[in-house]
């Protein structure tokens, strides 16, 4: 079999170290020790040597690994580069921080079937000139390996103009004509409808009724976005399962999010006394009453829809069934968005 005592670990290719020879009590599994126990278990001969230099990117090494099973069957190499502790591409040097597995290689040894030897290259990555970072193999360093969850946090707003009957003009006058009649001036609304897109690790579904017709109760500030509060209303967070593979080879579940949200520059919660509510000015189309009891009310007549303020009762506040009152108009308050601090985006990597 073997004159080895122990397996694996930092040895020299003539066994003064750990075998033969010499006397050494200590750890041979200190560069590898998951994989050290596998071959301990499994019986297996495992030797290791490693050749190392420097260059102006750093240091580099090559460790070579023999293992052999030492049963006389024949087995493909593939048997030792798919075993779950061998080191994988893109691993950290197990001693040397910032250097990682750049190339790994297995072949039979001297066309003996059942001894192997494997070649672990390590390195820096190389340095981009063009770039003024670094490429190659990694996998410590984040910036050289992209990922669906490293994608900004994106929003496409598109514009929805709407026409809106004026009712009164910059001074807050009411635009009727002498005998009360509104004239048939239109102004442009201007509302920005957006979809917002992210992809993060988790998502819950349950997450769908809990984000659903808000409005943001504080500044909202995600990545390059910055909203005041109370102009934001999001209508929905969906999230849809995708995969991508890491530079391990390994498939990882992500979920691609999107939200829609409406911009109000004015806000959507602006009532005077709860900024929980709507308010709208209070209206109506009706004329007061030139005999009967006082503060009757009819409909509109054949002269069109003309408005006029109305009281919290209901009847008109003006005198004057010409003249819409323009004073100390009331409003009506309606609750119909829940404000709530926005954190549906999840950026963490």
């Amino acid at each position: 079999m073997s004159e080895f005592e122990d397996f694996g670990g930092l040895t020299s290719t003539t066994g003064s170290v750990g075998g033969g020879s010499g006397v050494y009590a200590g750890d041979r599994g200190i560069l590898f020790p998951e994989f050290n126990e596998w071959a301990s278990q499994n019986n297996i001969i495992m030797k290791t040597s490693t050749d190392a230099k420097i260059s102006k990117n750093g240091i580099s090494e090559t460790i070579t690994m023999d293992i052999d099973f030492a049963d006389g069957l024949w087995r493909p190499s593939s048997t030792i580069l798919g075993n779950d502790y061998l080191p994988s591409y893109g691993d950290e040097h197990p001693t040397i921080e910032g250097c990682f597995l750049n190339d790994v290689s297995i072949k039979n040894y001297n066309g003996q079937p059942d001894h192997f030897r494997a070649k672990l290259d390590y390195k820096y990555p190389e340095k981009d000139s063009t770039k003024g970072g670094a490429s190659g193999a990694g996998g410590g360093d984040n910036s050289l390996v992209s990922t669906p969850l490293d994608d900004p946090f994106l929003i496409n707003f598109t514009p929805n103009i709407s026409q809106e009957l004026l009712k009164d003009d910059l001074d807050g006058n009411p635009i009727v004509n002498p005998n009360g009649e509104p004239y048939e001036l239109y102004t442009s609304k201007v509302r920005l409808d957006g979809v917002c897109t992210w992809n993060q690790y988790d998502w819950d579904e349950e997450d769908v009724t809990e984000w659903t017709n808000i409005v943001n109760s504080d500044t909202w500030v995600v990545d390059e976005y910055k909203f005041n509060k109370n102009t934001i209303l999001l209508h929905y967070v969906v999230g849809n399962v995708r995969f991508f593979t890491d530079e391990k080879g390994r498939r990882i579940k992500y979920y691609a999010m999107s939200a829609s949200i409406s911009f109000n520059p004015e806000g959507w919660n602006n009532g005077i006394v709860d900024e929980n509510k709507v308010k709208q000015r209070r209206t109506g189309s009706f004329y007061g009453s030139l005999s009967g009891l006082a503060g009757e009310k009819f409909p509109k007549d054949n002269r069109g829809d003309v408005e006029y303020d109305l009281t919290i009762d209901g009847f008109l506040k003006s005198q004057d069934i010409t003249k819409p009152t323009v004073e100390n108009p009331e409003y009506d308050e309606f609750k119909l968005y829940t404000p709530k601090k926005f954190n549906f985006v999840d950026l963490s990597r």
